[in-house]
């Protein structure tokens, strides 16, 4: 499967310690094997050394990859960077969790050899997609983990009318309501209780925030269901959290539809990995020696 990657844009985390080494030393196994690496006239100008930066309506059309040095946010800013065209992305783990990425930073090196050798997948991520009208105006969002809808003021509950395909829902009461991606069923959207879901599954979830309500449990949601969420008219004052980078404040009325989009956030992983394999490892630690197939998982 290998795509004859030659140019490759290097996303990094700048205010990582010691990234500026990390991006020389990605840059120069890049150009020994012949790529060209390219970086963001932004991150140019933050990086020790010399880069020649480009803009990021270059980097759509220029790059054949993107190599995101970084964790789960950084990727997330680099699906921004990419947005809207087909360049894939693989990332390096750098941070904390690095859910959505390939490997440490250790393994760099391994990981781009396997990734040039073609022994990779494309895995196709969706994200989801909002409307936002109220106090006169119209405005766009979209997020692949999350857009979250929460209270500005904590010491009170904010109430949320849903609607799905036009149907009302339920109205919920809490401190906020999660709308996720499948993507995103392994972030907030856990924390909060919500369910895991393979992100190869095409839909989305809500996953209410401490509900004060007997019903609050979570609801995986068709990708072609359209949701509704009604702000009440009050004058507590909401904001919109997009993937956790950018938050909106939202008037008091408003109307959020929520949908999933076309566009698909294409992501590289090396031949062997899984999505389950990932989850155990992340969150679980180190696997127990694996019973023999047939072989009973019970002690009794």
């Amino acid at each position: 499967m290998d795509r004859g990657f030659e140019k490759v844009l290097i996303i990094p985390n700048v205010g990582k310690p010691g990234i500026d080494e990390m991006v020389a030393t990605v840059s120069r196994w890049l150009e020994s094997r012949g790529l060209q690496r390219l970086v963001l006239d932004t991150d140019a100008d933050r990086l020790a050394g010399e880069h020649d930066g480009i803009s990021v309506e270059s980097a759509r059309s220029l790059a054949d990859l993107a190599v995101v040095l970084g964790g789960d946010g950084t990727v997330l800013h680099a699906v921004d960077v990419l947005w809207g065209g087909e360049v894939p992305l693989v990332g390096i783990n750098i941070g904390k969790m690095g859910f959505l990425t390939a490997g440490e930073v250790h393994q760099a090196e391994q990981v781009l050899e396997e990734i040039l050798a073609g022994r990779y997948y494309v895995s196709e991520r969706i994200p989801v997609g909002c409307t936002v009208e109220g106090g006169g105006s119209t405005a766009e969002y979209r997020a692949l983990n999350e857009v979250v809808i929460g209270k500005l003021v904590r010491e009170r509950l904010i109430h949320l009318s849903t609607y799905i395909n036009g149907e009302f829902f339920m109205r919920y009461s809490g401190d906020g309501l999660i709308v996720s991606s499948a993507t995103g069923s392994t972030a907030y959207s856990l924390s909060a209780g919500g369910p895991i879901v393979t992100p190869s599954l095409v839909c989305f979830l809500l996953t209410p925030i401490c509900a004060h309500m007997l019903f609050s449990r979570p609801i995986v949601l068709d990708s072609r269901d359209r949701v509704t969420v009604v702000v009440e008219e009050k004058p507590e004052r909401l904001a919109l959290s997009i993937d956790g980078r950018e938050d909106v404040e939202v008037p008091p009325g408003a109307s959020i539809d929520f949908h999933t989009l076309d566009w698909r956030v294409k992501i590289l992983e090396l031949e062997g990995s899984s999505f389950y394999q990932t989850l155990r490892r992340k969150f679980m630690g180190p696997p127990p020696d694996e019973p023999e197939r047939g072989e009973s998982c019970s002690p009794i």
